[in-house]
Parts: structure tokens; C-alpha cells; sequence
């Protein structure tokens, strides 16, 4: 099986802003790069052999529903990490021994009442151990930064506490090819189709 994981566009929020599992808009002309990425992956997803998952905050559902003429199905474990206090606000005005705390545990802490990196790590694998068997031959998965770098470690047996160096463009596709408990990384966060 090929297992692509394909961040949501660019949405259109003020720069540095914590948004996690906020819902908000996409920037204005996300098809037209939608649509060369929908070329570029030639998938048929009328065909049984070809899934499509995506989460259901509106910036990837949308690319989701779009990439595969309305196949996609939403899946709430995809959702990004919820930042609770934090969200909605800049980054830089957040609290900086708050953030200390967290980068000094980022797999477990969650100094802004929210979830913490396993935990969305926990949610991501439970569903992917769910769906993993289901005969296909091309897994699509839209999905957010977050994710995608947990979905990555954990396929790739990282450690979860350095997800953070891999860096997942919008739009981007992460490619992987499995064989039963086979894995191998064909490419990561390419957007060369753009």
C-alpha cells in the first residue's frame, strides 16, 4: 500500500497565531494549488482500492473532500493537537514558562490544558491500527502539521520528543510505502507537484 499524508493549505490567520484545533479559514485561491496536487497524485478515489481519511476541522476537510471528489471520509482522530489556553492567541504572547515547561516534557506536558503530544500520538495510532488492514492499495490522510509529524515518528519507530524537527509544509505530501509490517519513507513533506 501506499499511505500518503498531506497537510491541509495555508489558512488565513494572523502570523504566529496558536491555532491547533481551532477551526479557520483558508487563504483565498488554496484550489489552485489543490488542484495541481490533485494531478499530480492521478488517484481514482471511485475505486475501492483507493481510501481517502481526512480530519474534520474545515481547513483539511476541505482539501480532503476536493483531492477525492467527495470520497474522503472524516475521521475526529485526526484532528491537530488542542492547545486549550492557547489557542487563539500569538505565540509570542504566551506565557514563556509555560512554554519552558512544555519543551522541557514535550511528549507528556500540557501546561495549556489541553492534550498533550501522546496523547494525540495515542488517538492517531489506535485509529491507524483500526484502518491499517482495510484492503487498498493508496491510503490518503489529510491532516494537520501535528499530526503528520507524530503519524511519522511513530511509522518510523522516532522518538515522539524530536517530531518537532520535521517540518511539514502546507500542502506538502509525505509518502510511504508499507508491506504488511514494512516501512519504508519514499519521500517527506515534498510539494514538488506545486
Amino acid at each position: 500500500m501506499k499511505l500518503y499524508l498531506i497537510r491541509h493549505p495555508q489558512p488565513d490567520v494572523e502570523k504566529g497565531l496558536c491555532y491547533g484545533d481551532m477551526d479557520v479559514p483558508l487563504l483565498a485561491g488554496w484550489r489552485t494549488g489543490a488542484h495541481s496536487l490533485k494531478n499530480a497524485l492521478s488517484l481514482d478515489f471511485s475505486a475501492d482500492s483507493t481510501l481517502c481519511f481526512h480530519s474534520p476541522l474545515s481547513r483539511a476537510a476541505l482539501l480532503g473532500e476536493y483531492l477525492s471528489d467527495g470520497h474522503s471520509q472524516s475521521v475526529t482522530a485526526l484532528k491537530e493537537l488542542d492547545f486549550g489556553d492557547w489557542e487563539g492567541q500569538c505565540w509570542q504572547n504566551l506565557p514563556r514558562q509555560e512554554i519552558d515547561d512544555w519543551a522541557n516534557d514535550i511528549v507528556h506536558s500540557a501546561p495549556y490544558n489541553g492534550e498533550s503530544l501522546q496523547v494525540v500520538a495515542d488517538r492517531v495510532w489506535h485509529w491507524w491500527l483500526s484502518v491499517k488492514d482495510t484492503p487498498m492499495e493508496h491510503c490518503v490522510v489529510v491532516a494537520h502539521s501535528g499530526v503528520i509529524k507524530v503519524f511519522v515518528s511513530l511509522l518510523c519507530q522516532w522518538p515522539l520528543n524530536q517530531c518537532h524537527r520535521i517540518d511539514v509544509g502546507f500542502t506538502s505530501v509525505t509518502e510511504f510505502a508499507i508491506n504488511g509490517e514494512f516501512v519504508a519513507l519514499k519521500r517527506l513533506g515534498a510539494g514538488d507537484w506545486v
